[in-house]
Order: structure tokens, then sequence, then C-alpha cells
């Protein structure tokens, strides 16, 4: 579980903090913290518009990082797959004919290896 934590906590912070904090800094490096201030008060200001203005340099933050430690930057995100089996009546189904071609024909020389060996 703390693992499971741990990795939701490292996505959050390289998906939206890091983002947003790039972009607060950027703004700082433009105005003064007035600017800063107004900015994250008034109401056309959002979290969404913050993340959007600092992606770009947050992508660059984590590349870098991931060159660091693979991971580190761009975290691996779990994923379930499943495999749903096709329904076969013991024979085998391709979709490429020409694999089919060939899988028989060495099937046919093995048998007849089989034969003129006594198998």
């Amino acid at each position: 579980m703390a693992k499971n934590l741990f990795s939701i906590c490292h996505l959050a912070l390289m998906d939206t903090a890091l983002p947003v904090g790039i972009a607060i800094v950027n703004r700082a490096k433009k105005g003064h913290v007035d600017k800063i201030l107004h900015g994250l008060m008034s109401a056309d200001t959002s979290i969404g518009i913050l993340k959007e203005e600092g992606i770009e340099d947050a992508q660059l933050v984590r590349m870098q990082l991931d060159q660091i430690i693979p991971g580190l930057g761009n975290p691996v995100i779990e994923v379930e797959v499943s495999v749903t089996p096709k329904a076969t009546n013991g024979e085998a189904t391709f979709s490429d004919p020409e694999l089919a071609i060939i899988l028989n024909r060495i099937e046919s020389r093995m048998n007849e290896l089989k034969i003129h060996l006594g198998d």
C-alpha cells in the first residue's frame, strides 16, 4: 500500500505540481510578486491554465530527470492487461496465408522424415 501511495504522489507531483510550479517561477521572472499573487487570486486564472503554461518546461525537466534515473521524471503507470483467448476447434488459425503455407510445408516434411526414419 505504501509503495502504491508513493507512486500516486510521485505521479501527481510530476503531472501537476511541477508544471504549475514552473509556471509560477516563469511569472515571477517576468513580473513582481504582486503580479503572481494577483494572477493566482483572480477568477480567470486556474490551476489548469498554470499547468498549460508550464507543461513544456516541465517535460524538459522530466526528460532530464529520466537521464539521471529512468522513471524518476516520467513515472511508470501501472496498467491491467487481459487477453481473451480465441475459441478454436483444435486447429491453429493463421491470419497470414503465406505463414500457413510455410507451416504446412514444414509439417509435411516432418511427417516424411518420420516415415523415412521408421518412427
